[in-house]
C-alpha cells in the first residue's frame, strides 16, 4: 500500500469517526438506530490505529516479521 493510500484511510477512518460522534450527540429519543453509533466509532478508532501503524512503518522504514519468519 502506497503513502497516499495510506493517508487517505486514515483521513477516511478519522471522518466515519467524526460522523459517528455527530449521530451520538444528536440522539432522539425513541429512535433506535440501526447501527449504534458507538460501534461506528469503535471500527473507525481500529483503523486510523491500524492505519497509523502503517504510516509509521511506511515512515520509518522498519519492517516488522513474525517470530517464526526471522
Amino acid at each position: 500500500m502506497s503513502l497516499e493510500s495510506t493517508i487517505a484511510g486514515l483521513v477516511a477512518c478519522i471522518l466515519i469517526w467524526v460522523f459517528g460522534f455527530i449521530k451520538e450527540k444528536r440522539h432522539q429519543t425513541g429512535v433506535v438506530p440501526i447501527i449504534p453509533p458507538f460501534y461506528i466509532q469503535f471500527i473507525a478508532i481500529v483503523g486510523v490505529l491500524v492505519f497509523a501503524a502503517h504510516l509509521f512503518v511506511l515512515l520509518t522504514g522498519i519492517d516488522w516479521k513474525p517470530p517464526f519468519q526471522r
